[in-house]
């Protein structure tokens, strides 16, 4: 606290804030330790995480996921509109792995038609660039919707994401699950 009393009696509340914070940073880690995900205080990871403009920050609940997500920012920013942008964000977020199951539905340049099973809400003209995700495991609607919100940031930008799809459905009529609607049938 010997920064705090360095300051004018008539100091702010933002800058005894800062004096804090400031003796904690320089008492505790240090500086050098600000910039690594690993050896930044816990209290300082929002402050960093915000530095780097890391996506996905809040919907990570722990600190070692907290970490893990800023750890993976870089190379995400670096890959942005790959395939592997949104596979890394989305196990970074801690949802397993993914498939990506690209051109959805749709006419062909021949003048046929795929009839997979697949199909896409888009122009038939624009199918070329409709995706969608299939994970191991199921989400709840919030979390599903959390990831529609962040494919923007990391997927290409001409491309449209279709649906979400899980590998394995959760209501099995089992009895284990109340229908309140925070799971679905399979898709969102």
């Amino acid at each position: 606290m010997a920064r705090a009393r360095l300051l004018p009696p008539n100091r702010t509340a933002l800058e005894s804030a800062l004096a804090a914070m400031s003796s904690l940073v320089l008492d505790t880690a240090g500086l050098r330790h600000l910039w690594h995900a690993r050896d930044c205080l816990a209290e300082l990871l929002p402050w960093l995480s915000w530095t780097l403009s890391v996506e996905g920050w809040s919907d990570a609940r722990s600190d070692d996921a907290r970490r893990a997500v800023i750890l993976d920012s870089i190379n995400i920013h670096r890959r942005k509109g790959t395939p592997w942008a949104i596979r890394a964000l989305i196990r970074a977020l801690g949802f397993g792995e993914i498939t990506i199951i690209e051109r959805i539905g749709g006419i062909r340049r021949d003048g046929t038609a795929a009839h997979d099973g697949e199909y896409a809400r888009a122009p038939l003209s624009s199918t070329w660039a409709t995706y969608r995700l299939v994970f191991d495991r199921p989400l709840t609607n919030a979390q599903a919707a959390r990831v529609r919100a962040l494919l923007p940031s990391v997927a290409p930008a001409r491309c449209l994401c279709v649906g979400l799809r899980y590998a394995a459905v959760v209501n099995s009529h089992n009895g284990a699950m109340r229908r309140d609607g925070s799971f679905n049938r399979g898709s969102a």
